[in-house]
């Protein structure tokens, strides 16, 4: 006999209306939603590392089982109720290559607007409901990021919001939920004592695992950026190269290449980073034209040689400029309180460019130097990028409540140091501040003609 105010028949017939009219078109519209947010916020070479799945909607079995645990039943005395006590109804799961990418969605998860009651959100998040199962992996072994996402549906002529269950996992993490059937067992259940103990072991090797794929993707971007910005030492021009690799691309290959980027740069609609065209060539033609790169030693030159007349940034991380591209087209009213609107110059071309107020920035150069200090910068067993991921974990660690720095955000300054070639040591506080806004300035320039007093308003604000 069932401690529930109500019957399962009663329960049946209402979870089948009620999934049919609100749990379901949820899942459709917040499984959209928050894809097309990420296509508008991830280049093509991470979006392609993300997976968002189409979501579920919890059987009625699974939530009558549920509703009947202590924690559950004691709180829960209607039908109508159901829904503000169970909170994932609807469950939405997002699956990424590596670590970095889960971080990545996370924080732009996390930008999204805390739902305020009386409205009626696409896509909002709710307002203390992330659970970091990464850092505090559940008995069992599970490993996750989970939040709560709010979307509204229609409700005859009003909107009804439903809140919906986001889970954050990297390819290994899904893989050993799938392997070991993590959700069968859920409070209230007892699995055999071999069965926790395997799982609990195959957890920990897989997230072994995963700090050994996060290496090789530091790795592969550390290589990727070399390959992309800058002549590796010793390489020669095409005409001269004897590499096998090179004579094999003349010369079809390497004039289809160039006309790819022809014709993809002519289609430009807004300035788009150097590693993903880069990327999609090597997708197109095979990941050997990027060995050399034709001989030309890195993609930039040989984009340049392909499109003579080419619009390329200066600065790394480089970004290619549509023909007809005019920065410093944006309007003020665009501009977030406490920002220059000559930084929105800078967004323009590079979405991840951040839009910090100047609290946040000094707390960010603090943060960044206070980690900097305990890095072991003699380690040769790490390359520069895992120092860097080291470093902004670090500092991300050192948030304040007041003044929290997104991971993203606080990579972004950090990469400053690497591209303008300062990591590598100790830094004060002082000394990132400068770094990044030198580096900032260049970057500008290099998208726009600045008057001074634009250039004065971004270092006022940097500093």
């Amino acid at each position: 006999m069932s401690g529930l105010p109500f019957a399962y028949e009663e329960f049946s017939e209402w979870f089948d209306g009620y999934s049919r009219k609100y749990l379901e078109p949820a899942k459709e519209s917040a499984s959209r939603a928050l894809s097309e947010h990420l296509d508008g916020e991830l280049p093509e070479i991470e979006r392609v590392r993300v997976k968002v799945s189409p979501g579920r909607v919890k059987g009625k079995e699974r939530v009558w089982k549920k509703l009947e645990l202590d924690k559950y039943r004691d709180r829960v005395k209607s039908l109508e109720e159901i829904p503000a006590v169970i909170d994932d109804l609807v469950g939405l799961r997002v699956t990424c290559n590596n670590k970095s990418d889960v971080q990545r969605v996370v924080d732009l998860v996390r930008a999204l607007k805390i739902f305020q009651a009386g409205q009626e959100p696409v896509l909002g998040q709710e307002d203390g409901s992330f659970r970091d199962y990464l850092e505090s992996p559940k008995p069992s072994g599970y490993r996750a990021i989970h939040v709560n996402l709010c979307t509204s549906v229609s409700a005859g002529l009003k909107r009804k919001v439903i809140t919906c269950e986001l889970q954050i996992r990297t390819l290994l993490q899904d893989g050993w939920g799938e392997l070991t059937h993590e959700d069968t067992y859920k409070p209230g259940s007892t699995p055999p004592a071999l069965v926790k103990t395997l799982s609990r072991r195959m957890a920990d090797l897989l997230a072994a695992v995963d700090d050994i794929a996060q290496d090789l993707r530091q790795e592969l971007d550390r290589l990727s950026t070399k390959d992309i910005e800058t002549s590796p030492e010793g390489s020669v021009s095409s005409s001269r190269s004897g590499s096998p690799d090179v004579i094999a691309f003349q010369p079809a290959i390497r004039d289809a290449a160039s006309e790819y980027l022809r014709n993809r740069v002519a289609q430009l609609q807004r300035p788009m980073d150097l590693a993903s065209l880069a990327w999609e060539l090597s997708r197109k033609f095979g990941q050997e034209v990027s060995h050399g790169w034709f001989g030309l030693g890195n993609f930039k030159s040989f984009l340049k040689e392909s499109i003579p007349n080419v619009r390329v940034t200066d600065e790394p991380p480089s970004y290619v400029l549509p023909g007809d591209y005019q920065g410093g087209e944006i309007s003020k009213a665009s501009t977030p309180p406490g920002i220059p609107p000559a930084a929105m110059v800078l967004r323009d071309v590079d979405r991840s460019f951040p839009l910090l107020d100047s609290d946040r920035l000094n707390a960010a150069y603090s943060q960044l130097a206070e980690a900097s200090q305990s890095i072991n910068w003699a380690d040769e067993t790490t390359n520069d990028i895992g120092r860097l991921n080291e470093m902004t974990r670090r500092a991300r660690e050192l948030n304040s409540e007041d003044l929290a720095i997104s991971r993203t955000n606080l990579d972004y300054i950090a990469k400053s140091l690497l591209f303008s070639g300062n990591l590598g040591r100790p830094l004060s506080a002082g000394e990132v501040k400068s770094i990044y806004s030198t580096w900032t300035i260049k970057r500008l320039y290099s998208v726009a003609s600045p008057s001074s007093r634009q250039v004065g308003a971004i270092k006022k604000w940097l500093s």
